[in-house]
């Protein structure tokens, strides 16, 4: 089973001014996130996808295979409106799509994913997807959601909420066409957890995911 790699991103961020290019520990998220996907020796192919001439430009010279985007997926664009017209420019039929966004995620982590996901029983699961167990007193607009108000139980007791942490997804190109998403409906779940799981949304999150990513590869050099 042969499984590439596909990362994609764009100029415009609605929280983060110019988030995929914003410097990040001398660096910035995309080419930390192109320069990982070349340290997992599993990928058949690392397909690049953005609007952003400079990391174009990068991505080709690091070998990665670029999918032009059309205008009508720039902007404010989600993963519903271009992962279709992403995959069909895949030549492999199972994809690995990763965030930019996770840059504490272990090189590891992804290369245990894919060989579990070439080990799944296709007849129960049809995606490979990393989320988070979630531990804390949810509620929706009119109650709890996870326990009861007169049984409060410690936080460490409460039942799992599951939440869905895009770092890694990995499924096959059929599906992403027919879901038009990188998550099936039947997703194998791995569990990753803070720091690796840090997924910048905010300039908080960026903030917190710099410093513990300097203090991480500081580390590394002791």
């Amino acid at each position: 089973m042969n499984i590439c790699a596909l990362i994609a991103t764009r100029k415009a961020s609605n929280r983060i001014k110019n988030k995929s290019i914003k410097k990040f520990s001398g660096s910035n998220l995309t080419i930390i996130k192109i320069n990982q996907a070349l340290n997992v020796k599993k990928f058949k192919n690392i397909y690049f996808s953005s609007d952003i001439t400079g990391l174009n430009n990068y991505a080709q010279k690091k070998g990665l295979i670029l999918i032009k985007r059309q205008k009508k997926h720039l902007g404010k664009s989600t993963i519903s409106d271009f992962s279709a017209f992403l995959a069909k420019n895949v030549k492999e039929n199972h994809i690995c799509y990763l965030t930019n966004t996770s840059p504490l995620l272990k090189v590891s982590t992804i290369e245990k994913a894919i060989k579990t996901y070439k080990k799944l029983d296709f007849s129960e699961f049809d995606s490979l997807n990393t989320f988070e167990l979630v531990k804390d007193f949810l509620w929706n607009e009119i109650e709890p959601i996870n326990y009861k108000l007169g049984k409060q139980p410690m936080s460490q007791n409460l039942s799992g909420i599951f939440k869905f942490n895009p770092a890694i997804s990995i499924i096959s190109k059929k599906l992403i066409i027919k879901y038009n998403n990188v998550i099936g409906k039947k997703p194998y779940k791995i569990f990753i957890k803070k720091p690796e799981s840090f997924d910048i949304d905010t300039m908080y999150d960026f903030k917190l995911a710099e410093m513990y990513y300097k203090n991480r590869n500081t580390n590394r050099l002791l």
